[in-house]
């Protein structure tokens, strides 16, 4: 089924389709179950685009938790790019998952992961697509349960209405819990709202159908109480065996290169500073630490079992991961050696020592990313980020001596209190920034500013404050563009503060927002994060047609007033959050979890869970990775042939270099490395197969250090190798041999006309010339043309009479080549033939 309707809706679709190996499947550790063989079916569902939905940790945590049962199944779906979105609406197709291609309906359970307001609109376009009912009060026991969860989650209310029940917290604790009532009330015959009683029990979940919104008492949003016998506050679950839990090692390998393309493994969750304008601080609080050994240990596996060349180490705050200099120069030892990177997420420049710089460029230079957040010491008090400049000069220089000569730069505007000085303290930075990299570097180096608006955010110390108007922020955004435009080393990016103005909406909004989402989603907002995408004047009418006022949702906040996210407890004291603010507008700072003790803050309830003794061995037992073949004293040459059908056809050249690459890494095939400070396998390639067509004997070359038999070496790659790719066969190539693309002299094509779309174009063209005969006929009828027209490169055309196919061997010329599906669209009238089309074979001198 999953190949049948790849091809089929793909081929349909055509060049229409930007990047259709987004939709095929067939990835390296996928998991594909069988669908009636499991009790309960989920389809986690991320909305956005495939290569960040690929890249989010608690998917993949997720998908291997749930597929680890027997008893259940995990797939994944993502929003169609709206290319695509067209094309099944056009073709009447739904949405399916990406393992075994099932409509969203065929789902028990369709789970949300919500990570970002501005993706909201995506989320109706899934349901759309999935033909499932928007509201949860319209649907019935043949639809799957709606869940949701992550970040956004912590304030629900804005699309309370589309879903049927939220979890809040660690997923791990609670996702198996709602799968197991479920799975158990749906055997006995409970009718959704009794199956939603149920659940609603389970600590952490919450089902907005049993809660009514109400306006408060000097107030303008709208709060929520419950109705009946639920709990009238949901406390979030919290995943307390963290050291060693649950973490995947054979993660799924994109086909279509993710933004975060590598093995991620997280070594610690929450995070212990308190900056007042970070939401993820009372989300994801305790801060809790990774066995160290254990981090080790699954980096390894997961390099592994997956080929990758790139690793991370990954938490909100990894500086603050006191294993993190012991466990970096342990894993260098052995990465170095393997070629393999290691860079690190939201590392704050008192954790950047010169050790820890040293050991992550030994292979390659990863992204050095400062985040300082406000331009002045001030400031950075007001928001308790605990850096002053001292700090800061040290981490880049550091960065600098070591070769670093691009920066990137993270600052907020509109923070609350700030000043022209604040703004003119951004630029005062750079400029001293830029000094310090020219008296080490001999030349200015080159930063990257990012400038985004402050959104005051909920369950956090600023909650309540208002953010700063529009106009405002777009003069502080021109008046800083103009003064570092003459700085030619300086490239600013800038956040659209409308962006950040519907995100701040959706953020701290009521249920009213329902309605305004489905207008302006009606109207064609989709992928709202996407600048190219995201269009605010449909947005004003959509609020305009609900009669809602978004600035209500901007604006200051009283204190003693509920507010829309109160009945949902992240574990963070809300007087706690209004010392904070408190502490704030006097510019005081607040020391972090590591640095005071539970009973001097009294700001959470986690207090038996903080881990302060970090008394752990660092430690790692990996197996020694054995290449395949014998190795040499000399490098040998190889040419490698291998047929590229089936998923594969439908992923780019470039995607294809690293799904190859990464073959060969599984299979142990050891690739010579070229050298610099970004080390690359020696693999070169013939003229690229244009996307969508097949290829039956396809090559490529490679240097190894290693004698490879050819039997070995077919057998161990293709045991590694992604759905779609077979290799044929090896064979050795003299080291004074020519280039690969210098031995090729010839191509053969070769193009189906037993396809639909093949059978409709010869059709159109026998019409259009008014040709008689057989197809054979008509075929070499329309080649003598076309090999009188275009000798030089057209070598010969014929007819396979058996099989049903025009066959063209081309001339090859690296400086003037000849595209085959152009040949066949101008002789035979058969458009978008590359979806119909095979390269045969190369020849070769």
């Amino acid at each position: 089924m999953s190949e049948d309707w790849t091809r089929s809706i793909l081929e349909k679709c055509g060049p229409t389709v930007e990047k259709p190996g987004r939709y095929t499947g067939g990835e390296w550790n996928e998991i594909r179950k069988n669908p009636s063989a499991v009790r309960t079916k989920v389809a986690l569902a991320f909305p956005d685009v495939y290569e960040i939905g690929m890249s989010y940790l608690g998917q993949k945590i997720l998908y291997s938790l749930i597929n680890a049962r027997p008893s259940c199944l995990a797939e994944r779906v993502f929003a169609p790019w709206p290319d695509f979105e067209r094309e099944l609406r056009m073709n009447g197709d739904p949405l399916r998952s990406l393992e075994n291609k099932l409509p969203l309906s065929a789902f028990d359970i369709l789970g949300f992961s919500l990570l970002y307001e501005l993706n909201y609109s995506n989320i109706l376009t899934i349901l759309d697509l999935g033909g499932i009912p928007f509201s949860a009060m319209d649907r019935g026991t043949r639809h799957p349960l709606v869940i949701a969860g992550g970040p956004a989650a912590f304030n629900p209310e804005p699309v309370a209405g589309l879903f049927d029940l939220f979890l809040l917290g660690d997923g791990e604790e609670g996702l198996l819990e709602i799968i197991d009532k479920d799975a158990e009330m749906r055997s006995r015959g409970a009718s959704r709202k009794d199956r939603l009683r149920e659940l609603a029990r389970i600590p952490g979940v919450y089902v907005p159908t049993f809660y009514e919104s109400y306006v408060p008492d000097g107030g303008r949003l709208q709060a929520v109480r419950p109705m009946g016998d639920v709990p009238a506050v949901i406390k979030k679950r919290v995943l307390r065996s963290f050291s060693r839990s649950h973490f995947p090692e054979d993660i799924i390998v994109p086909n279509v290169q993710a933004v975060f393309d590598r093995v991620a493994v997280e070594v610690a969750r929450g995070c212990p500073q308190k900056c007042r304008f970070c939401q993820a601080t009372s989300l994801y609080a305790p801060f809790r630490v990774k066995d160290p050994s254990f981090v080790i240990e699954k980096i390894f596996k997961s390099l592994r079992a997956t080929g990758y060349e790139d690793a991370s180490l990954f938490s909100l705050s990894v500086s603050d991961y006191p294993y993190l200099g012991e466990t970096i120069k342990m894993l260098m030892e052995r990465l170095e050696k393997d070629h393999v990177s290691l860079s690190l997420s939201s590392l704050r420049p008192k954790g950047l020592s010169a050790d820890i710089v040293r050991n992550i460029i030994k292979v390659r230079k990863t992204g050095f990313t400062l985040v300082p957040e406000a331009g002045s010491e001030r400031l950075r008090r007001v928001i308790n980020k605990n850096l002053n400049d001292q700090d800061l000069w040290e981490a880049s220089a550091n960065a600098f001596r070591e070769g670093w000569k691009l920066l990137k730069l993270y600052f907020m505007i509109g923070l609350p209190t700030e000043t022209e000085e604040d703004i003119l303290a951004i630029v005062a930075f750079v400029d001293k920034l830029t000094a310090l990299g020219r008296g080490i570097l001999s030349s200015p180096p080159r930063i990257h500013l990012s400038i985004s608006p402050f959104i005051p955010k909920p369950h956090t110390p600023f909650q309540w404050v208002a953010m700063e108007d529009r106009q405002t922020l777009l003069e502080k955004k021109i008046d800083l563009g103009r003064l570092l435009k003459k700085r030619r080393n300086v490239q600013v990016k800038e956040q659209p503060i409308e962006n950040s103005v519907l995100e701040a909406v959706f953020s701290r909004g009521d249920r009213r927002l329902t309605k305004v989402l489905i207008n302006a989603w009606t109207a064609g907002a989709r992928f709202d994060s996407w600048k190219d995408h995201f269009q605010f004047s449909l947005w004003m009418r959509a609020f305009e047609d609900a009669e809602v006022d978004f600035q209500d949702y901007l604006g200051e906040m009283d204190r003693k007033v509920p507010l829309p996210w109160d009945h949902i407890h992240t574990g963070i004291g809300k007087r706690f959050l209004s010392d904070e603010l408190d502490r704030a507008l006097r510019a005081e700072t607040s020391p972090s979890c590591l640095e005071t003790t539970c009973g001097a803050c009294r700001g959470c309830d986690f207090k038996a869970d903080v881990e302060r003794a970090f008394i752990k061995t660092v430690d790692a037992d990996w197996p020694q990775r054995v290449p395949l073949g014998v190795m040499t004293e000399t490098v040998l040459r190889y040419q490698a042939f291998y047929a590229k059908n089936g998923p594969a056809r439908f992923i780019s050249h470039n995607d294809l270099l690293n799904v190859l690459q990464r073959s060969f890494k599984r299979a142990g095939v050891d690739v010579v490395y070229s050298e610099g400070f970004h080390p690359k396998m020696q693999m070169s390639f013939p003229p690229a197969l244009p996307l969508g067509m097949r290829g039956n004997e396809e090559s490529l070359e490679f240097k190894s250090r290693y004698e490879l038999g050819e039997r070995e070496f077919v057998s161990a790659v293709n045991r590694h190798a992604p759905e779609g790719i077979r290799f044929l066969g090896l064979k050795k190539i003299e080291s004074a041999a020519l280039s690969l693309t210098e031995r090729i002299v010839g191509l053969v094509y070769s193009v189906d006309l037993t396809s639909e779309a093949g059978r409709r174009g010869m059709e159109r063209t026998r019409e259009e010339k008014n040709l008689t005969g057989s197809e054979g006929d008509v075929v070499m009828h329309l080649a003598q043309k076309v090999l009188f027209d275009k000798p030089e490169l057209l070598e010969e055309i014929s007819f396979d009479e058996a099989g049903r196919k025009i066959l063209l061997r081309l001339a090859y010329n690296s400086r003037k080549s000849l595209r085959p599906q152009d040949i066949v669209a101008d002789a035979f009238g058969l458009q978008d033939a590359v979806y119909f089309m095979t390269r045969e074979r190369m020849i070769y001198r």
